[in-house]
């Protein structure tokens, strides 16, 4: 069972706005909006593909500048996002180009990017004792949202695409109720960094340098490498049905969801040296170990496994990056952190699907392990300690 009696009633709001917000956007992007093309506009698969990447494109390249005004203005930036996203779902809803498709679709991802640095800083804000516990509460909301959304939309399709398109668009004007009622005051309003002097700043921060950068990348990295060959590893080399792969993710995300806040107090209690190596090593492991695996209830419990791993590293993961940011902008730090680490998620895929078409089918699994074992390997040597004390 979930304790939450550590989060007031406002950051539950908050966690409720982003758990509805990322149900929409993954339900809408994930599996209607690929649906809707190719059966009901009569349009390509491409045409599909190419709205669904303009959103995450669109807004992992505003993510830093609209957390800077965030940081200036507060709320009025969380409200404008809300509302600019209601017009691209109704602008959506009423289109039949594709360039307009794209257009509006980009023009959501704009409108999505303060949403999760908003519910972040507000509901995890830097130097706050149970901070990584915090942090646990808004990533099990995220993932809840992003793991339901694609699943559950299925349901409503039985009663017909615009049906289905009507209530995510009923969704978000709940969403936008709640952003009105929930309070969000602007960070640091005294003494604000420009933007190229926040980058400057970070640019000469030996652990954002030495440690963040690198372990950013890397670790997006090593998760996106599996995004475009899992589906077809587990179905056409282990031989799994849909549904079975379809139990498999849902186990391994249940428990990445059950463990991330009790993963987050611990982060809160002890050395974030340990957490990170420990979560980095059995990642590795379990990962490896899948390629090995060949009975489903052995899949099922190293997918559990792995999401055990993932929680354990999430936290206290970002409880590091915390560290580098100021607590007077934190929607701005968060919102170059996020962008940097959707670098990593583009160049995954990319390489993963080369790996597994022109090498082995196991080669992405096993590359993703052997960075994650690195990554562990890195953090259980450095002597990062010494650097986080110089912080302070």
């Amino acid at each position: 069972m979930l304790h939450l009696s550590f989060l007031s009633r406002q950051d539950l709001s908050l966690i409720i706005l982003l758990f509805l917000t990322e149900l929409t956007r993954s339900a809408f992007f994930l599996t209607f909006w690929p649906l809707y093309t190719v059966h009901f506009l009569n349009a390509s698969v491409a045409g599909a593909g190419l709205v669904v990447s303009a959103h995450y494109f669109t807004e992992t390249v505003f993510k830093t500048a609209v957390g800077c005004q965030l940081d200036r203005h507060g709320k009025p930036v969380l409200l404008a996002g809300l509302l600019l996203s209601l017009l691209a779902l109704l602008g959506l809803f009423q289109q039949h180009a594709t360039w307009l498709a794209v257009f509006w679709a980009g023009l959501f991802g704009l409108g999505f990017a303060p949403i999760w640095l908003a519910v972040v800083s507000r509901v995890a804000p830097i130097g706050h004792p149970d901070r990584a516990a915090r942090m646990g509460a808004v990533f099990s909301a995220w993932l809840l949202g992003a793991g339901a959304g694609p699943v559950s939309i299925n349901f409503v399709l039985t009663a017909g695409f615009r049906t289905a398109f009507q209530l995510l668009i009923g969704i978000w004007v709940i969403c936008l109720v709640v952003g009105i009622l929930v309070p969000l005051p602007a960070q640091g309003a005294g003494k604000q960094l420009s933007l190229a002097d926040q980058l400057r700043k970070l640019a000469a921060d030996p652990m954002v340098v030495k440690i963040l950068l690198p372990g950013m990348f890397l670790q997006t990295m090593a998760a996106s490498l599996l995004l475009p060959i899992l589906p077809v590893y587990a179905t056409g080399v282990l031989g799994l049905s849909s549904r079975q792969y379809g139990l498999l993710l849902t186990a391994g995300g249940a428990a990445t969801v059950l463990f991330l806040i009790p993963m987050g107090k611990l982060a809160d209690r002890w050395p974030l040296k340990k957490l990170l190596t420990a979560g980095f090593l059995l990642s590795a492991l379990f990962l490896s170990l899948l390629t090995r695996a060949h009975s489903f209830p052995a899949l099922m419990l190293l997918a559990v496994l792995v999401g055990f791993s993932y929680a354990a590293v999430l936290p206290a993961w970002n409880s590091l990056l915390a560290r580098a940011i100021p607590p007077e902008q934190q929607a701005t730090g968060w919102g170059i952190f996020t962008t940097l680490e959707g670098l990593g998620i583009a160049v995954g895929p990319v390489l993963g699907g080369a790996i597994f078409g022109w090498l082995h089918p196991t080669g992405a699994i096993f590359l993703s392990a052997f960075i994650l074992a690195g990554m562990g390997l890195f953090y259980l040597y450095y002597p990062f300690d010494r650097t986080l004390s110089n912080q302070e």
